[in-house]
């Protein structure tokens, strides 16, 4: 997902305010996981709804429609995706900060015979909130039964009060369910507009990903995600 980008930003903002909660409602114009598209390149929907509490432990639950199967083929029944974590994120002096994480991905309303719900604990640090690096690991990935290691570093800088710029390169190590990896790199400029922002987002795998995915989810793409939060 595009916000993957702004999530570790975004819980440090949340503990700042005077409430625990957040939610935000957003429409983009492809939705992409970890550089591929899982909506066939299409729009996308998305709503979350956050818990900061003032101890470190979060917990989000996050939702989007996604579609898999290229037209024509047989559906396997997956029209929405809803992650849940819990989580524990907090500084380390004055410059480090970490954040554990144990993601739940749900894919509801799939065919008998298909189940991609998995687990995923995820582990991140942060240098002065600018340099992250991020690993995650899970045991039953796209619920194949396979492990799968997932790393990434990224980074973020303002271009002015209310417009930065991130990027984020990743590696996804997939062999263990589908035989391959694969990486991609990842960038975005977004625009605070009081509680709605803008971002513009390119997203390109190497072609790696084409020996796991369709080429119609791989490559190359540019994505536009208007999102209001509360």
């Amino acid at each position: 997902m595009v916000t993957t980008l702004l999530a570790a930003a975004g819980h440090g903002e949340a503990e700042e305010s005077d409430r625990a909660w957040s939610a935000s409602i957003g429409i983009g114009s492809d939705y992409t996981f970890r550089g591929v598209s899982q909506t066939m390149g299409n729009s996308a929907l998305q709503t979350s709804f956050d818990l900061d509490l003032s101890s470190g432990v979060y917990a989000y639950a996050w939702a989007s429609n996604v579609d898999f199967v290229p037209d024509g083929e047989p559906d396997d029944g997956a029209s929405h995706e809803i992650d849940l974590a819990l989580g524990y994120a907090t500084d380390i002096g004055n410059d480090w900060s970490i954040d554990l994480a144990l993601i739940r991905y749900v894919f509801p309303g799939t065919i008998s015979d298909v189940n991609y719900d998995y687990n995923e604990f995820a582990a991140s640090v942060w240098y002065r909130e600018t340099y992250g690096a991020t690993v995650a690991f899970s045991g039953d990935v796209d619920g194949t039964g396979a492990n799968s290691v997932f790393y990434k570093l990224a980074t973020n800088f303002a271009l002015s009060s209310d417009t930065t710029v991130d990027i984020a390169y990743g590696y996804y190590d997939l062999s263990g369910a589908y035989g391959a990896a694969y990486s991609y790199l990842e960038t975005a400029l977004a625009r605070q507009l009081g509680n709605t922002s803008i971002t513009l987002a390119y997203n390109d795998t190497h072609r790696s990903a084409n020996a796991i995915f369709d080429d119609r989810v791989t490559g190359p793409r540019l994505i536009l995600t208007l999102q209001i939060d509360w």
